[in-house]
Parts: C-alpha cells; sequence; structure tokens
C-alpha cells in the first residue's frame, strides 16, 4: 500500500506542478511597477521612444517592444548591482525580451514606422502607468500581426527663411 501511496504521490507532484503556474503573471507584473512607482521619485524624468496606440494600431506591441526595452535598459543603469530597483526592472526586460523574441519581422516594421517614433521624458507615474499598458496589452494579443501598414509620415513644413539685406548711407 505505501509503494501505491508514494507512486500516486510522485505522480501527482510531477504532473500537478507542470500542469499549474506559481503567482500570476499579470498581478506579478502590477506588484514590481507599483514597486517601482513608488521607489523612484514621481519628479523624475525616464527617457523614451515610443509610438502611440492610436498610430501603431494592432501593431502598437511589436512598435514599442525594442524602445521600451532600451529605455528600461537606461533606467536600470542608473542603479546599483543590489538595488530591489534594478532587480524588478530587470524582470520587466525579461518579459519584453520573451515578447520580441516571439515576433517576427520586428526590424522591418520598426523601421517602416521609424518616421512616427516620438522621444519624450516622462514622469514616473505615466512611465510606468505606459509600461503597464504594454505588459497588458502584449499579453492579450499575443498573435503580433505579420505585416504593419504605417500610416502616412507626418510632414513638417518648414518655416521660409528670408534674408532682408539693409544697407545703411554711408555717409
Amino acid at each position: 500500500i505505501w509503494i501505491h501511496v508514494c507512486v500516486h504521490l510522485l505522480l501527482c507532484t510531477t504532473f500537478g506542478v507542470h500542469s499549474t503556474e506559481f503567482g500570476n503573471a499579470v498581478t506579478d507584473d502590477i506588484t514590481s511597477i507599483s514597486l517601482l512607482k513608488q521607489n523612484i521619485p514621481k519628479d523624475y524624468k525616464i527617457p523614451v521612444t515610443y509610438i502611440p496606440k492610436e498610430v501603431g494600431g494592432m501593431c502598437w506591441v511589436s512598435l514599442n517592444v525594442f524602445h521600451l526595452e532600451l529605455s528600461l535598459r537606461g533606467l536600470a543603469d542608473k542603479f546599483g548591482n543590489i538595488s530591489s530597483n534594478k532587480y524588478n526592472i530587470s524582470i520587466l526586460i525579461e518579459m519584453l525580451k520573451e515578447t520580441r523574441y516571439h515576433m517576427k519581422n520586428l526590424e522591418a516594421i520598426t523601421y517602416d514606422f521609424e518616421c512616427h517614433y516620438r522621444d519624450e521624458q516622462w514622469q514616473t507615474g505615466h512611465y510606468f502607468h505606459f509600461v503597464e499598458d504594454f505588459l497588458k496589452t502584449a499579453r492579450s494579443n499575443r498573435d503580433s500581426p505579420e505585416e504593419c501598414d504605417p500610416p502616412p509620415c507626418p510632414t513638417t513644413t518648414k518655416a521660409a527663411t528670408t534674408t532682408i539685406t539693409t544697407q545703411y548711407p554711408t555717409s
């Protein structure tokens, strides 16, 4: 009888552990993000290159994953190796790497939308709200589209430069 109990226990723990996940990824993300929001000063300006959702459409996650990862790396570099902030940021970076790994044609898509990227510096709350929104959207849209059609590049009108030559009397 003990042999049967041991075999059943072994089978249950082996298959039970592999069939369930420990923790909830969404909750874990939000926990690390909320810790970062609390630990980093609210008025700290974090540089980010991004494309807004309304411009990126269905490709928003694909278009922002690489630049968001770079931004988080830059932020992580501001902290010491044993900092809890650096550790929490590294978790987010690993999640972005995993997301990026499953995307196809990322370089081509990024290049096609190059003129739509914006460089800004956001305060901590706004920045981590963007990160949280990104992770939730990436999780709900696991399948990235094969092709993304960029909208036309915004036109910038250059101000006409007029040179006025004034001649002064020489008397």
